[in-house]
């Protein structure tokens, strides 16, 4: 069995963590990397826009000036998100499509729940009962409430899978910077994340961060069924990823695409 590459959690701004999944990406389908697993934070918080998403409709750009909170857009669908610097882990996977074909898992919703089974599994380890479900995207549930939202591009071949894993929740904060729907107030938002929302750091007794990724670690190589060997990032990886940092991820151009 030839082992996955583990790039361990790390913190770093918006712009960079989107690139460095793209970088990854682009060096897996030119066969310059391994399948990889990465674990991070952002800092500063973020709002991460899906792939289509307008920031006019999603995001009111002076609250997130003026609370340096980044916005950056995706490769990926789904909805906006807010990513709290101190209230998520986030994973994401680059590998061959193919890989979960062999496997059996061919649907898009499959190969969606697969991968989730690896956060479930960690959670089994603290007995919390989590459930699968779609809201806007595959989601999964704990105590009727979500903690994780993903979303999926694909491209030559190979599949970027990402999502989130949240710790723990600030809907005053992320609908200070989100804006709520059309006819929607956003007291009503924030009511409504309270009751369908939750973190899982209340959920587990003296949470250990470090106890919990080594728990996620197991619970990914025994829902893949793949052996993780932690690794870093390789040079072109970074190269690329500071060039579209600086040509893409953090220009207006990128940002106001669908505008």
């Amino acid at each position: 069995m030839v082992p996955w590459r583990f790039l361990p959690l790390e913190i770093r701004n918006g712009y960079w963590n989107m690139a460095l999944d793209e970088a990854i990406l682009e060096a897996c389908i030119e066969k310059k990397s391994p399948n990889t697993i990465r674990l991070y934070k952002w800092n500063p918080s973020t709002v991460s826009l899906g792939y289509h998403q307008s920031v006019s409709d999603e995001v009111d750009m002076a609250v997130a000036k003026a609370k340096k909170i980044n916005v950056v857009r995706r490769i990926t669908g789904g909805g906006a998100v807010f990513h709290d610097s101190e209230g998520e882990i986030t994973y994401s996977i680059i590998c061959p499509s193919k890989f979960f074909e062999i496997m059996g898992y061919r649907r898009v919703i499959e190969q969606y729940e697969i991968i989730t089974q690896g956060i479930i599994n960690a959670l089994d380890f603290f007995n919390l009962k989590t459930d699968k479900g779609v809201i806007h995207c595959p989601a999964i549930f704990l105590d009727g409430k979500k903690f994780s939202g993903n979303a999926q591009r694909k491209r030559r071949g190979y599949l970027l899978q990402h999502g989130t894993i949240l710790l723990e929740i600030q809907p005053e904060l992320m609908y200070s910077v989100l804006k709520a729907p059309k006819n929607v107030s956003t007291k009503k938002m924030v009511a409504s994340v309270y009751a369908k929302v939750i973190g899982i750091r209340e959920q587990i007794k003296n949470f250990d961060e470090n106890k919990f990724i080594s728990f996620l670690i197991d619970g990914f190589e025994n829902a893949l069924g793949i052996q993780l060997e932690t690794g870093d990032f390789s040079q072109y990886e970074l190269d690329l990823a500071k060039k579209l940092v600086k040509e893409k991820y953090n220009t207006e151009k990128w940002l106001y695409k669908y505008e």
